[in-house]
């Protein structure tokens, strides 16, 4: 393209002598000012396709982890939903058990779900990955990226699931005292000790241990309140990530 400008100007400079010279150079000159602008242009073009090309990259990377966040509440619901129906099963027991004997094995075939719980922890890779590289600007929604930093930045390991967590475990200390009988050391140890049989329970007078089952089932409703609202939170940062890159392409 240059040179067909040249030959322009060449032409035009054959057409006066007497200014022959000079418009040769002043033309050389716009020449070289009309590249080194296209070349800016050209470097201007090719680098903010690049920045985009990486802005998209990393938000695909956001959107996997998102969507395993999102498998992952749906997997804490459905945890807590047995765990209270565990919970609300072992109450109907003891109730009928009332001031009877009460059948342990009926309890403990509940310890494996009352005895557990189920934490929240974002999948961060990806933003992660934005902050070592220190690329979070490449995100050019401001929203979007006010959105990101507030999920990534909440505190998910402290306040209700930490409760979740020290209720579950105070829980299972108070059961254990219940379930270690004559017959389940005798079982695991093949020793006779002696210690209460598992007949002479009282766990279903255990004021304790019921207690101790309320609150688990308290703090579980609070974690999925907690997981309802990070839901919504997830799903409203996929919407904008969505739109965002529509309007990118």
């Amino acid at each position: 393209m240059l040179n067909f400008f040249r030959k322009i100007r060449w032409r035009l400079a054959q057409d006066n002598q007497f200014f022959k010279y000079s418009r040769y150079a002043i033309g050389e000159i716009v020449l070289v000012v009309l590249g080194i602008l296209i070349a800016l242009q050209i470097n201007q073009w090719n680098d903010y396709r690049l920045k985009r090309n990486l802005e998209t990259d990393f938000l695909n990377e956001i959107k996997e982890n998102l969507s395993k966040d999102k498998l992952q509440i749906d997997e804490i619901l459905k945890f807590n939903e047995k765990k209270q129906a565990a919970i609300q099963d072992v109450m109907i027991r003891f109730e009928e058990a009332g001031k009877d004997s009460f059948d342990l094995n009926t309890f403990s075939n509940h310890m494996g779900i009352l005895g557990s719980y189920e934490h929240f922890l974002p999948n961060r890779t990806a933003f992660d990955n934005l902050l070592d590289t220190e690329s979070v600007s490449l995100i050019s929604n401001r929203e979007l990226r006010t959105l990101l930093s507030k999920y990534y930045k909440f505190e998910f390991e402290s306040g209700t699931q930490e409760t979740v967590a020290y209720r579950t475990r105070s829980f299972t200390e108070m059961a254990s005292s219940h379930l270690t009988t004559k017959e389940s050391i005798n079982l695991m140890y093949g020793v006779n000790l002696d210690l209460k049989s598992s007949a002479n329970t009282q766990i279903h007078k255990d004021e304790d241990i019921i207690t101790s089952m309320v609150y688990m089932s308290i703090v579980m409703s609070y974690q999925n309140e907690l997981m309802t609202n990070t839901l919504a939170d997830v799903n409203l940062i996929l919407d904008r990530i969505e739109k965002h890159m529509a309007d990118q392409e």
